[in-house]
């Protein structure tokens, strides 16, 4: 099957100038999270070279959604969100869908989903979350196809700043907000418990990380991310977490392996 190509400089260049004619925020994002980008670019085409994406299912919309246009342009690429940004808005046969995943602490699911995904996207989503992850996961990985894949990403709760500001007293996350629409990082979790988070959704892990995914902006995180990058993975910033549904994939004689 044809590997995805990874992200070039030319939609890099693109992208950050779609940000700087939208907002200072929108140009702090891309740069803050380039990173990230990059490396899920990588990571894309790693995985696409084992199987097709047909249909990818993006969790909120943001910079990932055109990546993913560009990265996979033949692929029906819908987005699950509370809030539709026209920015990002999906084109052609894919869709956006209104939906609420912090409802299954209450509800069955956020809407009616059809489901059959060969590919879940959920970055930078889960630690905004008030729901319990393992409730989220179990629900997400009931929308993949056989074979189907779902790369998550989180913030990592014990990386070296966090520590850190444990040893002198300080509470290293942030207090929680009145606005509905913004209400920042609710939990923030260890790699132990996504891991943990994960076992009752019968998938299978098929890469667990610990990364520096993060550009900061200011020089005593950079140093702080300069020592977790060079001394142990478990003080880095980023979780990232890629595992499969078991069974087989269209065209394959076999289960897909990692």
């Amino acid at each position: 099957m044809k590997t995805p190509p990874k992200i070039e400089a030319k939609i890099e260049d693109e992208f950050a100038a779609s940000a700087r004619a939208w907002s200072p925020e929108a140009v702090y994002y891309w740069d803050s999270h380039l990173p990230r980008y990059r490396y899920f670019a990588g990571l894309l085409g790693d995985l696409g070279a084992r199987q097709a994406f047909d249909r990818v299912l993006d969790i909120g919309m943001g910079f990932q959604t055109l990546l993913l246009r560009k990265l996979l342009p033949e692929s029906q690429i819908d987005c699950l969100g509370v809030y539709h940004d026209p920015r990002f808005s999906p084109e052609g046969k894919s869709a956006f869908l209104p939906g609420d995943l912090n409802k299954l602490a209450h509800e069955s699911g956020p809407g009616n989903l059809a489901g059959g995904y060969d590919l879940i996207v959920f970055m930078e989503v889960l630690e905004h979350l008030y729901t319990p992850p393992d409730l989220v996961l179990r629900y997400l990985s009931s929308l993949l196809s056989a074979g189907g894949v779902i790369v998550v990403t989180t913030p990592n709760a014990a990386w070296l700043k966090n520590r850190l500001k444990m040893l002198r007293g300080r509470n290293p996350f942030e207090t929680l907000r009145a606005n509905p629409s913004d209400m920042g990082h609710i939990r923030e979790y260890t790699a132990a418990e996504l891991e943990a988070a994960f076992a009752g959704t019968g998938l299978r892990k098929v890469r667990a990380e610990r990364r520096g995914l993060y550009r900061f902006n200011n020089p005593k995180d950079k140093f702080y991310s300069w020592i977790a990058d060079i001394t142990h993975p478990s003080l880095r910033r980023t979780l990232v977490a890629v595992y499969r549904k078991e069974g087989l994939v269209p065209g394959q004689t076999g289960p897909v392996r990692p």
